[in-house]
């Protein structure tokens, strides 16, 4: 069977928790290379529009990504220990199910 990456199957139309295996641990990125970041003017904005970790595919609530370490550095030099619904970085793709 042929190996799909977690981006092709997102562009077919498949959401992230059939496109990631579990069969074994696979190894996140960090905040820096991902450009995260936490922007604390919109942690009570809605969440559903813009490009918030809250609305991507890859957000694992309540605080979690499944392709970004939670522990690390931000590309600010912050340090949270979560990946924040008000937070955002460059691989965000689109959850359909929480986007308005």
């Amino acid at each position: 069977m042929a190996s799909t990456s977690p981006q092709q199957s997102v562009q077919a139309g498949k959401s992230n928790t059939s496109t990631i295996p579990a069969d074994r641990q696979y190894p996140k990125i960090s905040k820096v290379k991902s450009t995260y970041m936490e922007i604390d003017f919109f942690k009570n904005a809605d969440l559903h529009t813009g490009y918030f970790c809250y609305n991507c595919l890859y957000f694992v609530k309540p605080n979690h990504c499944a392709i970004v370490r939670d522990e690390g550095q931000d590309v600010n030099g912050r340090q949270s220990g979560v990946i924040a619904p008000h937070g955002v970085c460059q691989l965000w793709e689109e959850n359909p199910k929480e986007a308005r």
